[in-house]
């Protein structure tokens, strides 16, 4: 991590290190997005729901149902309560070979009674990964892009950056080298996008690979698909 940071600020990038993200600091529990997940299984039942956002579950049975009846008389089942039956009629052919929790708790969901407290949990979702999340320590710290390692927990060099426990924060600010700008092109601008980062990186890799003898700008060939 020390070494790609040491990279982007060889590339101009400035770095503010650390730059917190509210919602991942906030000490009360309920407004701490890290303790926040979605209703995801018979664990978070009717009763049991209260510290987790109910969206998933309500959006599946409002969503599914829909797409069951835009298929018509066509539809093998006419609604999610029907798959589940026929799922447990079927349990052992190996219907539900994992079980069916997520339909269950999703299907005791009431599409109207329920719709209030899904319509404040989307909004909570909101607060906390966005005004309060992502887009607060952007704004808050005047930042273009994130920079994090995979969190090692996750057992994934893909896991998601916002779930590691050591974040930090890049400010970019592209500088292309003299002589490789026209003394006409007008030094680039520093946008409010999360593009410099990745051009930063890009350019950072490729300092250490042999130079292509390809011209600059022009497109790399098209592969021919394989015969079949």
């Amino acid at each position: 991590m020390a070494d790609a940071i040491a990279v982007l600020k060889q590339q101009g990038a400035i770095v503010v290190d650390p730059a917190d993200i509210p919602s991942f600091v906030e000490k009360d529990r309920k407004n701490n997005f890290a303790t926040w997940d979605f209703c995801s299984g018979a664990e978070h039942a009717k009763g049991h729901d209260a510290d987790c956002s109910v969206n998933f579950k309500y959006g599946m049975k409002r969503d599914f149902n829909l797409w069951l009846k835009s298929l018509g008389p066509s539809a093998p089942v006419k609604t999610l309560t029907e798959l589940r039956e026929w799922n447990r009629a079927h349990e052992k052919a190996g219907a539900i070979r994992f079980g069916q929790s997520r339909l269950d708790i999703s299907d005791e969901m009431d599409l109207e009674k329920d719709r209030a407290r899904n319509d404040a949990d989307v909004e909570k979702d909101r607060q906390l990964s966005r005004a309060k999340g992502i887009d607060g320590v952007l704004k808050a710290n005047n930042l273009d892009a994130f920079v994090s390692p995979a969190d090692p927990a996750q057992g994934s060099p893909h896991a998601p950056a916002i779930r590691s426990s050591s974040f930090r924060s890049a400010r970019c600010r592209m500088r292309r080298h003299p002589a490789t700008r026209p003394a006409s092109t007008p030094r680039p601008r520093r946008s409010a996008s999360a593009s410099p980062a990745p051009r930063a990186a890009s350019r950072a890799s490729s300092s250490s690979r042999t130079r292509s003898s390809r011209p600059p700008g022009s497109a790399l060939p098209r592969r021919r698909p394989p015969e079949v």
